[in-house]
């Protein structure tokens, strides 16, 4: 049986492909173990390199881990796999569905993701056009979260960055990184994006997440002017947040003082996600 076609239960969102007797699955925000698909590493090997192949994707013992999307009657894929040697002792295959359907702030209300005074903040966020920073763990909802703000303004120019297609907002420029080819040239990052995209007159400079150099491009462009800004970033809690914040700036040479005092005049709210039940913990001016 083909791993994908256990998305054709409409709540499975992901597919993990451990090891050739493990695969789980995320259904309603919930990890399960299920029985076993494949009878050797080979044979996980294989189906991994078609479906990147599939995708125009390149995966091999020189490029040994690749993400592509795929797009089918299991609506759209992000898959990722990692080969069995020089990063892992067994094959790793990680596959996400995308939302079918665009959630807006108030879909989350109905959800209970957020309550009455939370959807309150929230779009006076949008509305004031505050720098803001979404922060939780893996699965807390934060792309969901941000895709609803800025659904709200689908109308504003909106231009989002990101490693691998994810956002989907409405009417956005969406711009996407690229790795080096098989001899080492054409690598597109997140941080020459952002320069460009600056240079694209945005109204809203959306980040899916924040990972890297181009933290410090992001902070310098709100502390000339730009503004209505957001991201996100993989922490848990406030504090761990500043911390990974400016141990991203210090790839860009920034010193200790310098970056705190950028991360502080740049960024308005921090909007912390709950990885249990995926709601917001809390909704905060940055403290730093």
């Amino acid at each position: 049986m083909n791993p994908l076609e256990l998305f054709q239960d409409p709540t499975v969102t992901d597919v993990l492909v451990d090891s050739t007797k493990s695969i789980q699955v995320v259904r309603e925000g919930k990890l399960q173990t299920i029985g076993e698909y494949f009878s050797d590493d080979l044979e996980l090997q294989n189906f991994a390199k078609q479906q990147i192949r599939n995708a125009n994707g390149r995966i091999d013992l020189a490029k040994p881990f690749a993400e592509v999307n795929i797009a089918g009657e299991f609506g759209q894929l992000r898959f990722h796999a990692i080969l069995a040697g020089q990063c892992s002792f067994g094959t790793q295959v990680s596959i996400r569905r995308h939302p079918v359907k665009q959630l807006s702030l108030e879909d989350l209300l109905t959800l209970r993701t957020i309550d009455n005074s939370q959807l309150q903040k929230l779009k006076e966020i949008i509305t004031l056009r505050s720098n803001f920073v979404i922060i939780g763990a893996t699965g807390s909802g934060k792309t969901t979260l941000l895709r609803a703000m800025l659904n709200s303004v689908s109308y504003q120019r909106i231009i989002t960055i990101e490693d691998s297609q994810e956002l989907k907002v409405i009417n956005a420029i969406e711009l996407y990184a690229r790795p080096k080819n098989a001899d080492g040239y054409g690598e597109i990052n997140l941080d020459m994006l952002v320069r460009e995209a600056l240079r694209m007159r945005p109204d809203r400079l959306v980040i899916g997440e924040a990972r890297g150099k181009e933290l410090a491009t992001v902070l310098q462009a709100l502390n000339t002017g730009h503004n209505g800004v957001g991201f996100t970033l993989h922490a848990n809690g406030s504090t761990q947040a500043i911390t990974r914040m400016l141990g991203l700036l210090a790839l860009s040479g920034l010193e200790p003082s310098i970056a705190r005092a950028t991360i502080s005049s740049a960024i308005d709210v921090v909007i912390e996600l709950n990885s249990e039940n995926r709601t917001i913990n809390s909704i905060e001016k940055l403290v730093i």
